[in-house]
């Protein structure tokens, strides 16, 4: 469904849960948590046309002393969300947004991590020997 191959691929085997279409709250919350963990993160920039949980965010991460920011202002600019998104450290992602898979394409050709909500694996860039 929509841009779910980019976690998914194309098995038709593979189930598309509402962990990865609509991630809860919670899922959320510990998804950040265990990439900001894994990669050492200092701050956490959050790229969304919904609720931002900052003030949730800000105080799961509080013992890591992680800075949680997002794009401010009534007209946000998608164009910067994608150039923040294309550079970060590391990407974390909804599997079926066609803006993520925007954002992954772009880290895919730069050999950048990422990673969805709801899906345990990180994708890399794959390595090509000839």
């Amino acid at each position: 469904m929509m841009a779910s191959p980019q976690c998914l691929g194309y098995n038709p085997q593979a189930k598309l849960t509402t962990a990865l279409c609509l991630p809860s709250k919670q899922d959320i919350l510990k998804d950040v948590k265990r990439a900001v963990k894994a990669i050492r993160a200092k701050g956490v920039y959050v790229a969304t046309d919904n609720d931002p949980m900052l003030n949730e965010l800000s105080k799961h991460l509080k013992t890591l002393k992680v800075k949680v920011v997002a794009q401010g202002g009534d007209q946000p600019s998608p164009q910067l969300d994608l150039a923040i998104l294309a550079q970060a450290d590391h990407f974390l992602g909804n599997c079926v947004s066609s803006f993520t898979a925007f954002a992954v394409r772009e880290r895919d050709a730069n050999a950048r991590t990422s990673s969805f909500f709801g899906f345990s694996t990180t994708k890399q860039q794959a390595k090509v020997e000839l």
